[in-house]
């Protein structure tokens, strides 16, 4: 990985300017998280563990499904900035529809309200999917391989550091002292809105380099037909499977906040303390991820990952009976179960980096598109075991279905030690792959 790095015309400006628009998105997630206040909002208004599934899986298939598309529209086009921006706009709009709601009917109508949580989230997530293939290639035609760790360590660190203090209003809001049920969720969603909206503008001040593209159209068909041909090729394959096993423990991580309050009676307001552990756990990873992608490769971060997704669940499963041992550390298990969370944003950051560079070292300019397509596709059904994690809880003891969590996060790891070294093809051998 050493030597000198070859700067493109706007790797500066584009480093700053996606560091800074995603830190206000990630940022404004936050403020209503879904892994730590989502669903305590969601528990407010039913007792149904389905509707927290139904959030994440709604976030996920919106990301991912529309990518085959946009492959097959992007593939041959050398400016791909126009759709980044638009996309963004329109998708994030909602939001200011459901706030304007919130604050002139409150939460009166459940139902109402967890429909516009739905359609509010679900065209956020569709329109980060249009933008998402030219929102991945700009970064990647602007970003040197040798820079990408450093790039994606300092946008999750800014985005963590941000977090952090927005979880300490976040337990204020939640706490005896804050403004109370629902006026505290209303400005946590209001205060929401105002970050997209900054990421939002952050996404229309992106300059695009250009670069070789496909000399002629591709259609949906023909870059779907091209998962087989790349499944085939050893270091696409466990790539998608390491990152499918990894992101369906991963997306499970909003259930350990039910779990915390359901069963081990944590009190609401230590949602904040799991954001902190949460982003503090990415912060102080990222800065070792980064290290690893840039000096060992991203495969050694995809490796780290695995290890933090097994470890997780099982954190969740020993903690209590461990600290209910004695008196003494009964008292401290809400805050010791922050520790789940501290490994939960750990391996978030891993698994998103580590697999997205290392799809980029294994695709042309050319070819990169229907890369990243074709890899969300594959690892589209991981969003789809927080749907079927909700209908489990409603069966089996959560502990049982931590278990089963751990499990594929075992088979994630063993997957990790066989990815093999990667280098970068030559066009020829990318479209023949």
């Amino acid at each position: 990985m050493a030597g000198k790095i070859e700067m493109t015309e706007h790797t500066r400006w584009n480093f700053a300017v996606f560091v800074t628009e995603s830190t206000f998105f990630m940022a404004g997630m936050a403020w209503v998280d879904p892994y730590a206040v989502l669903p305590l909002f969601i528990g407010r208004l039913t007792p149904s563990t389905v509707v927290v599934g139904v959030i994440t899986v709604v976030q996920q298939l919106g990301w991912k499904l529309p990518q085959i598309f946009m492959a097959a529209v992007l593939g041959h086009r050398p400016h791909k900035l126009p759709f980044l921006r638009w996309p963004v706009l329109f998708g994030r709009a909602p939001f200011l529809i459901f706030i304007l709601y919130l604050w002139t009917k409150g939460v009166e109508d459940a139902n109402t309200v967890i429909w516009f949580l739905v359609i509010a989230y679900s065209c956020v997530a569709l329109g980060n999917g249009v933008l998402g293939i030219s929102w991945h290639d700009i970064i990647a035609k602007s970003v040197p391989s040798q820079l990408r760790g450093r790039f994606f360590g300092t946008m999750q660190f800014a985005t963590a550091v941000s977090a952090f203090a927005i979880g300490f209003v976040v337990r204020w809001m939640l706490g005896e002292n804050g403004p109370g049920f629902p006026r505290d969720y209303m400005i946590l969603f209001t205060a929401m809105t105002l970050f997209l909206t900054l990421s939002t503008i952050g996404c229309w001040l992106i300059r695009e380099p250009i670069r070789p593209v496909l000399d002629r159209p591709q259609s949906v068909k023909q870059v779907f037909l091209s998962t087989g041909p790349m499944l085939r090729d050893r270091s696409f394959r466990t790539l998608a499977v390491a990152s499918l096993l990894g992101f369906a423990v991963a997306f499970s991580a909003p259930f350990y906040v039910v779990f915390a309050k359901e069963i081990l009676g944590v009190r609401e307001s230590l949602a904040g303390v799991y954001i902190w552990a949460m982003t503090i756990g990415g912060a102080l990873a990222s800065i070792l991820w980064g290290y690893l992608n840039d000096n060992s490769g991203p495969r050694s971060v995809m490796r780290g990952a695995g290890i933090l997704v097994t470890l997780t669940p099982l954190l969740a499963v020993a903690l209590p009976p461990l600290m209910l041992l004695s008196q003494s550390t009964a008292s401290l298990l809400p805050y010791a179960f922050a520790l789940v969370f501290l490994a939960a944003g750990s391996a978030i950051g891993a698994l998103w980096m580590g697999g997205t560079n290392y799809l980029f070292e294994l695709c042309s300019d050319e070819d990169r598109p229907r890369y990243i397509a074709i890899y969300h596709l594959c690892t589209l059904p991981a969003a789809l075991n927080a749907l079927l994690v909700g209908w489990l809880l409603n069966s089996l003891a959560f502990q049982i279905v931590f278990l089963m969590l751990a499990t594929a996060g075992a088979m994630a790891l063993v997957t990790t030690l066989g990815m093999p070294p990667i280098t970068i093809p030559s066009t020829d051998q990318s479209m023949e792959s």
